[in-house]
């Protein structure tokens, strides 16, 4: 049974080839296979522009957002540190007026 799946394989093999060499001996088939390969080409070069022009949009916009988050993490950080400068600045005046009403009751 075995040999006889292989034979119908063969068959069916051969009956294709056949089929393939009517369809390629036809010049009209021949040129229109060559018109779809030349398209094909075409649509290949014109999808690879598309490709390498979507990249390099999607890289500037990476650098952008990446500009974007450091000027973020600064921001935070000079938020940060005004607020420790206004804090200090407030310890500073609570122990300046603690000073004043010393010096105001040694006099």
């Amino acid at each position: 049974m075995g040999d006889s799946s292989k034979n119908v394989d063969v068959e069916q093999l051969i009956a294709y080839s056949d089929d393939l060499v009517r369809v390629l001996k036809d010049k009209r088939d021949i040129n229109s296979f060559t018109q779809c390969l030349e398209h094909s080409k075409s649509l290949r070069s014109s999808c690879d522009s598309d490709f390498n022009q979507l990249q390099s949009s999607l890289q500037d916009y990476q650098k952008k957002i990446d500009v974007c988050k450091k000027k973020t993490e600064e921001a935070k950080s000079e938020v940060a540190a005004d607020a420790e400068i206004d804090l200090l600045q407030k310890e500073l005046e609570v122990e300046m007026e603690k000073e004043h009403l010393l010096m105001d009751e040694l006099r």
